[in-house]
């Protein structure tokens, strides 16, 4: 179905149910899905609360919208940080920029709507980006925000405020397979700052560090785990103001106290923030790539009622040019994947990928964790395969390294090598030739930790099923992100992914439909033989 038909479809479909969650394939288009649903919502009288992942797609929705004819109608909810020139994180530093001569806007102009997305053309103008588009938010009838919006207790009463004085509101969350299973948060605390608290009576305080005392674990484990708020303000003023402020907008039905021998971190997920959202909506779309129809009960969690739609098949051209290839005989686990065998396998595998792809285009090897990634390059540094190579850590280098990466990738054969979780994994956009292939060593599960197993007994008491939520959706929906990175221009050329495990063969069900379909089985051998493309 063409974007325009699903356009009609869910539209209608929002009449009637109060939730729809959207399911389709990387670059179908769900983002002008978004805007011409917000567009039709707001003719008809309505207000829209769009929800993305980062500045950076929030930035591509303003542009969307302008094409449509509703950027005068729109406002960019973000914070501060993100529409300041100088990335002011706060009141205070703004106005000390303001005062040293640095940022010259002038005092509050008279708000009108912009027809620009850039808010460096509303600086050159004389005016705060930031300060006015928080003012056109509470007067427009659309606003464009971010997942932080959701987890920040500060951002988060702002946007309720707004909602609560909207006559019909229609909340879009893009992206949603990032907030399915529950935000997410947690804030370090120094021992020091423990000991303070203990010393003024909080006896939460006191009992964390005597299971901290003389302990250096070899991983980030739970030092407590039942207490509420009152545990927390008891016998101490002291405590951070920053704790309180997650307890209260999260709650304390899933939050912990972990310990990694440095420092004390409470950890807490919650569906809260995204079901009272919703709760205080008209009606709710929910969009996402990854969220296969055999995860769409999580959904449950945020909404008793819900309608899912897939667009679960890739046009002919597509499917005739995309193939995956799973290895079903080889399994990399925590206990073998660090042994030499098993490291030489990747080397040879990632060799035989490389040399099997054609002349000219972008490859990208895909670790399940950047530990992963960076004992393998340490084990076989430089690597050298007579292509220029490009190594994705965790830098601030990644976004000029991409670039890199794709101009070197149009011209000639060129490599990166990253982790499954790194951005360039999800919302990075690779045209033509600059990605052709992909191969995922092993499979992505979280890292398996007593908060994570935690995770699981939340989930299960919410009937949403412990280790399929906390460690298998995960999983599938950040391969279902990296492969989808190949899913542009696939009717001029073709490209190949490899996922060198056997439990994507396994968990075959919990794939999209578009993906399962594009399955090849084969063993280790046939890989070896290279014969790909």
């Amino acid at each position: 179905m063409e974007i325009g038909g699903i356009v009609d479809y869910v539209h209608a479909l929002l009449e009637s149910k109060k939730v729809v969650l959207l399911s389709a394939y990387p670059g179908f288009g769900k983002t002008r899905v978004a805007i011409n649903i917000a567009k039709r919502w707001s003719e008809d009288g309505g207000e829209v609360l769009l929800i993305t992942r980062s500045r950076a797609e929030a930035l591509q929705l303003c542009e969307f919208a302008r094409q449509v004819g509703i950027r005068d109608r729109t406002a960019m909810f973000l914070g501060r940080e993100s529409l300041c020139p100088f990335n002011a994180h706060d009141a205070k530093q703004c106005l000390l920029y303001r005062m040293s001569g640095l940022c010259k806007v002038r005092a509050r102009v008279s708000i009108t709507p912009v027809d620009t997305c850039d808010p460096i053309d509303v600086f050159n103008e004389g005016s705060c980006p930031y300060e006015v588009n928080e003012a056109l938010a509470y007067q427009l009838p659309i606003i464009i925000s971010t997942h932080s919006y959701l987890s920040s207790p500060e951002l988060y009463s702002k946007l309720s405020n707004i909602i609560n004085d909207w006559r019909r509101p229609l909340v879009i969350i893009d992206e949603f397979h990032n907030v399915i299973s529950g935000l997410e948060t947690s804030i370090g605390i120094s021992l020091d700052e423990l000991k303070q608290w203990a010393s003024h009576g909080n006896e939460l305080a006191r009992k964390i560090l005597e299971r901290t005392r003389d302990y250096v674990p070899q991983r980030e484990v739970v030092v407590a785990r039942r207490f509420d708020i009152d545990d927390v303000l008891r016998g101490s003023e002291k405590f951070s103001d920053k704790v309180l402020e997650i307890l209260t907008h999260y709650g304390t039905d899933m939050c912990a106290f972990t310990y990694d021998g440095k420092l004390v971190r409470l950890r807490c997920v919650s569906f809260k923030p995204i079901r009272d959202l919703i709760a205080r909506a008209d009606r709710a779309l929910l969009l996402t790539a990854s969220v296969s129809r055999r995860f769409s009960h999580i959904v449950n969690v945020v909404s008793e009622s819900s309608y899912y739609v897939a667009v679960d098949s890739l046009p002919k051209e597509y499917r005739d040019n995309f193939t995956v290839f799973v290895v079903r005989d080889v399994e990399f686990t925590y206990n073998n994947r660090l042994l030499k065998n098993y490291l030489d396998l990747v080397d040879k595998s990632i060799k035989i990928f490389i040399e099997s792809a054609p002349p000219v285009g972008g490859l990208g090897i895909f670790f399940p964790s950047i530990e992963y990634m960076n004992t393998y390059i340490n084990n076989y540094s430089p690597p050298i395969w007579g292509v220029p190579t490009f190594i994705l850590g965790d830098s601030d280098e990644t976004l000029r390294l991409i670039n890199e990466f794709k101009g070197s990738a149009r011209i000639t054969k060129s490599v990166v090598i990253t982790y499954a979780q790194n951005p360039i994994g999800e919302g990075v956009n690779f045209l033509e030739q600059e990605l052709i292939g992909i191969m995922i060593i092993g499979f992505p599960l979280p890292q398996y930790s007593q908060w994570g197993f935690l995770k699981a007994r939340y989930y299960q008491r919410m009937g949403i099923g412990g280790f399929t939520t906390a460690f298998l959706f995960p999983a599938i929906s950040t391969t279902v992100q990296v492969l989808g990175r190949l899913l542009r221009d696939l009717d001029r050329h073709r490209k190949v992914a490899v996922l060198l495990d056997r439990r994507y063969y396994q968990y075959r069900r919990l794939l999209p439909r578009w993906l399962a379909l594009s399955i090849r089985v084969i063993e280790l051998s046939q890989l070896m033989r290279g014969r790909l493309w």
